[in-house]
This record gives C-alpha cells, structure tokens and sequence, in this order.
C-alpha cells in the first residue's frame, strides 16, 4: 500500500450551529464556526489547499424513519440540513479536496463515546469534555466539540485503520492522497 501523504486532517460538523476543527502537526489545533454562506467555504478549502494537503472528515447527514413518524418539524429542519449537506459535499468535491463521510455512529462508537439511553443535552456535554481532554489548548464548546471528535476520530482512523479511509474516499479522491 502506498503512503498517505496528507499533512492536514479536518473534522466537520454540518449544519448552522456546526463547526470545522483544523489539525496540523505542529501548528495549534483551530477550531472555527461553520460558514453561515458555503461560498466562503469554498473560499477557505483553496486557502488550506495553498497551505497544505488536508483530507477532511464530514459527520454524514441523514433522515431517520422517526425523524418523519414522531416530529413532522424535525423532518422538516433535516431534510433542509440534507440540502446544505449535499451543498457542502459537493463544494468539497469541486475543490478537489479529499473527503469521508462518517456516520454519527461509526466516529462515536469507534471512540467509544456513545451511551445508550442518554439524553441530547448531557451527551453534548460529555463529548465537550471529551474533545477538551484531548485538545487542551482549544476551547472546547458546545458548537465545536463534535468538531473536534470527529477530527480526534480521522486522527485514529488514519493510524490505525488506513484501509477503512481509503475505502470510504469517493473514487474520484483516490489519488489526491498519494
């Protein structure tokens, strides 16, 4: 297998009240509020481009069956969430950035951080202390935590499941990480 030459990892977490968190060896972990205009992400991925190869890690977005049976408004607000999720996808793509999705349940298991049966709010809370435990010198907040989880879960994947990365590029991507 060839060496991933990548020197950059970013975790996103969708939506208005998401967030970007940004690894470089050497450099301050950074932590920045999701663009409220996707232009300015497109903006922003050219710029890392010209600074460094990054492959970025996106929470995938998705319609549970009682999203639609229990709350028709939660339905609502998801489905335009996919609607910005293919945006951000596609802007992803069209900079030639690569990129994997990764179920909410794929990143929070393999980190072993999901508890059934808890409640929204205090699971929030314990992944903010979590992503404060392995990035100390970020604040870590209630809008950057999943962020920040999801860059820690590239971080492991990349170590220690290289393969399961590959496979989940698009194929378009498989060559922009050698």
């Amino acid at each position: 297998m060839n060496t991933i030459t990548i020197d950059c990892i970013i975790g996103i977490d969708p939506g208005k009240t998401g967030g970007i968190a940004i690894y470089r060896p050497n450099h301050k972990t950074e932590v920045i509020k999701m663009p409220g205009d996707l232009k300015d992400l497109k903006l922003w991925l050219e710029y890392m481009q010209s600074i460094c190869r990054p492959l970025v890690f996106v929470e995938k977005v998705q319609l549970r069956p009682d999203d639609v049976n229990d709350n028709p408004g939660k339905a609502f607000r998801v489905q335009k969430l996919l609607s910005e999720f293919e945006r951000l996808r596609t802007i992803i793509e069209m900079c030639g950035v690569p990129f994997v999705l990764v179920h909410p349940q794929k990143w929070q298991n393999t980190l072993k951080l999901r508890v059934k049966g808890e409640e929204k709010p205090e699971r929030k809370k314990r992944y903010q202390r979590a992503a404060a435990d392995y990035y100390p010198d970020v604040k870590a907040t209630l809008w950057n935590a999943d962020a920040l989880m999801i860059l820690h879960f590239g971080r492991y994947v990349l170590q220690t499941q290289p393969k399961w990365v590959l496979e989940n590029l698009p194929a378009t991507m498989h060559g922009k990480l050698f």
